[in-house]
Formats: structure tokens, sequence, C-alpha cells
């Protein structure tokens, strides 16, 4: 059973993929960097589905106060138990493989996380800060440090400070990811009786908070890791074109971003991350296919399985271009 597949499917795997790519750019795609790849996908996707199923399994009535959705409602806890056993001897074997002994290793205590994060007495996703740090290090930090102990295991030098890079940006992009979804999700939180940092600290307090350290953070990392990869010249074509495109979005008025708020607010540059769910695996991979042709089977790949991505990114796009249009026009 698949529990709320497309949250970690869509949300989790594009980042590790990004980051696969970025790494592996400048050289050959051999079969086996390929399965390698492969097994770092399949692992995150045992954690995530390890993660959400515990997670509903010990959320069934916080859910119904809240009119959430709850996989392990109306079913036997055996049942429900059975899949999250299944789902860490599939991450625990696919890390295995990526990454030998190592990986086995940071999926063991990845696989720790969602069991102090949901289950009693500790369930730290009450707890704060707490909750808010165990969420980021299983949702980024792990699918990050994977692949980059994959990539070291193919024999593709990794320096520290590239190293330092992933694992800072993993971090920045785990905390926002999990106060962003704590500040869209407060109201039905309150109504199930969680009470969450946003809750404590108050909305705008956060969204500050989140403005002004970790979505910096998370995009001077990344940057840093483009630099220190010493990914090509299309690479940072994209970083260039997507500041350039963020900006314009913002400066132009009337788009909204929901990362914080269903209902939508004024546009936050950065928020949404087209960056490495839409534009940055196909890009990379473009880059990556000036040293190997076979590369450019990773885009069509890419497009089959994430095309939501891509469709939204290009209407986001189009409207962007006709909204300058009209501001040229209209000047």
């Amino acid at each position: 059973m698949l529990v709320r597949w497309r949250s970690w499917w869509f949300n989790k795997v594009p980042l590790s993929v990004t980051l696969l790519v970025l790494l592996l750019d400048g050289g050959r795609l051999s079969g086996r960097s390929a399965l390698a790849a492969a097994a770092v996908v399949l692992a995150v996707c045992g954690a995530g589905n390890f993660g959400y199923a515990l997670n509903d399994l010990y959320d069934v009535e916080e859910d119904a106060a809240a009119g959430r959705e709850n996989a392990a409602a109306g079913r036997s806890r055996a049942r429900v138990w059975a899949v999250v056993a299944a789902s860490a001897v599939v991450a625990a074997a696919a890390a295995a493989v990526a990454a030998g002994r190592a990986g086995a290793a940071i999926t063991a205590g990845e696989l720790c996380l969602p069991l102090v994060y949901s289950v009693p007495p500790l369930r730290l996703k009450e707890r704060g800060w707490l909750g808010v740090a165990a969420d980021a290090l299983a949702a980024h930090v792990y699918p990050a440090g994977l692949a980059v102990l994959a990539v070291e295991r193919l024999g593709v030098g990794v320096g520290g400070g590239l190293v330092a890079c992933v694992l800072v940006w993993g971090a920045a992009a785990g905390v926002r990811g999990i106060l962003s979804h704590q500040l869209s999700t407060a109201d039905r939180d309150a109504r199930g009786g969680l009470e969450t940092v946003v809750h404590r600290r108050g909305r705008a307090r956060v969204e500050r908070l989140v403005v002004a350290v970790p979505l910096p953070v998370e995009l001077l990392a990344f940057a840093g890791a483009v630099v220190l990869a010493r990914a090509g010249g299309t690479a940072f074509a994209l970083l260039c074109a997507y500041v350039a495109y963020e900006a314009l979005r913002a400066g132009l008025g009337g788009f909204t971003v929901r990362a914080f708020r269903p209902d939508g607010q004024r546009y936050l540059p950065f928020l949404e991350e087209g960056l490495y769910k839409a534009w940055g695996p196909l890009v990379l991979s473009l880059d990556a296919a000036v040293h190997d042709l076979r590369w450019l089977a990773v885009p069509p790949l890419y497009w089959l399985l994430f095309r939501r991505h891509l469709r939204s990114a290009r209407k986001r796009i189009r409207a962007v271009a006709l909204a300058t249009g009209r501001a040229a026009r209209a000047g």
C-alpha cells in the first residue's frame, strides 16, 4: 500500500534527482551510475512511504478532527504496520545498493526519525522546534546525504566544501519546507488539537523567519553547490535565468503564492520550488550531455514521470510573459 504517495513522489524525489544530476555532471552516464541513481530514488520513496504510513497510524483521531484524509483510518493496525515494515526493508535494501554499508547505516538513522516524530511518548511533532528539526533531517538532509554517498561510491570526487553545501542546502530546504507546511495547515492543525511552532510563535513571525533565514541560506548553499560541483555554463545560465524570472514575477505584481497560506498571498520570490522540481533536472541533464550524450535520455524520462511540475512551470512562465507584454504596452 502506498501512503499519500503524491506527497513524497512529487515533493521529495525531484530534489534528489536534481542533486544526483548535479553531482554526476561532468562524468559519464554508465549503467552503474544509472543503477545507483535509481537505488537512491527507490530508497527515498521507501523512506517517504515509511514516514507517512507511520504518521497516519498515530494521527487517526487528530486527522478525523481536522477533516484530513488518513490512510490508516478504517484499516487494521496490523496491515499498516506491515506497510511500515515493508517500506523500511525497501529503503534499507535500496540504500545499500546505492551506497553500500554507509547508505544502509544512514538509512537506519533516517528510519528512526519518523518513529520519534510520530510515536508517543516522544512524538516530536508536538514538541516545537525538535519536530521541525526531525522533519527537516528526514525529508531533505537524508536524501541529500544518501546522494553524496552514492556518488562517492561511484568514484566521483566530492570535496568537503561541496558536501557541506549540499547538507546545508538540505537542512535549510527542510526547515523552510516543514515551516511552510505548518503555516499552510495551521487552521486544520488547530482543529485537530496539534500545536505547532506557528501557533506558539504566530503566523506573521514564522513567515518573516522563513523569508529571512532558511530561504536565503538554501539559495546560497545551492548556488555554492553548483559552483563547487564545477557544473558547466548551462547550469549557471539556469541559475541566472531563474533569479531574473523570480525578480520579474515579483516586480510585475498581480501574482500570488500559496506556500504559506492555502488561499494565497502576495507573491514572494523563490518560495516555489520550480528550480528543483521542474527545470533543474532538465537543464542539468543537458549540461551533462556536453560530456556524454547518454544524458539526453534523462529529460524525456523526467518529463514522463514528473510532467505535472513541468506543465505547472510552463503555465507560470506563460503568465509572466503575458504580464510582461501588458506592462510593456502600458508603459
